[in-house]
This record gives structure tokens, sequence and C-alpha cells, in this order.
């Protein structure tokens, strides 16, 4: 179970998807917000400092790949680990990878191994799922 003052920021346009892994997440014991865009996400992002930000590639205006790299050169938030989540085909996950991400998993996710790859992210592995 996780300590509750881990703080993970889920940014994901689809209500649902995001709706959903928030609630999960809350339930596992973290602190979990959501974002439904790449600017309310950033925001967001400034407000928390999540210890983990779980990150969809297609989001309306900023897209997930513009998120990572303003993320990868914004000093308070530089080093969180990103996890993308995304039902784009694995190349596009691999180029999120090579921008800073420090993970993927493609949807549609499996909760053990959203909460096994967050655990990872944490303890500082970098993992590919």
């Amino acid at each position: 179970m996780a300590k509750s003052k881990e703080k993970i920021l889920v940014i994901e346009d689809d209500e649902y998807s995001r709706d959903a892994l928030a609630h999960l997440l809350a339930a596992e014991g973290y602190e979990a917000q959501s974002a439904s865009d790449g600017e309310s996400g950033l925001k967001k992002a400034h407000e928390m400092q999540p210890d983990v930000i779980v990150l969809d590639l297609n989001l309306p205006g900023i897209d997930g790949k513009a998120v990572i790299k303003m993320i990868r050169n914004d000093g308070p938030l530089a080093a969180v680990p990103i996890l993308v989540v995304t039902g784009d085909e694995d190349h596009a996950a691999q180029s999120a990878v090579a921008l800073g991400a420090d993970g993927f998993l493609s949807k549609p996710v499996e909760f053990d191994d959203l909460i096994r790859a967050i655990d990872d992210l944490k303890a500082g592995a970098h993992r590919a799922a």
C-alpha cells in the first residue's frame, strides 16, 4: 500500500480513463489528482509537485510530447518521473521515452501493471513495459 503522502498526477483527456485511474490510485493510498489537457496538467504539476506523472500523449492543446519537453526543462519538475500511458503504437511511446519519459504502458492498462510501473519509477528504476 502506498504512503498517503505520495502524489500522482494523471494527465488524460478521456474522462472515463482519467476518473478511473485517479479513483483506483486513490484507493491504493496515493494522493491522486488529475487534469484533462496539457496546459492544466502543467499548472497542476506546479501546484502539487507530484511524485510521479501518468501522462497520455494525445491531449488537446499542448500534447503529451510537448508536456514531457516542458517538464524536463522546468527546474522544480525536471526530475519527476513520467509514465506515458497511451493507445498509440509502440514507436510513438518509444519516442516519448526518447524525449524524457521514464517508461510507458500501452492502453488498455492493467491496474496491477500500472502500480508496478509507478513503484518501479519511485524506486528509481526506468522501465518500459
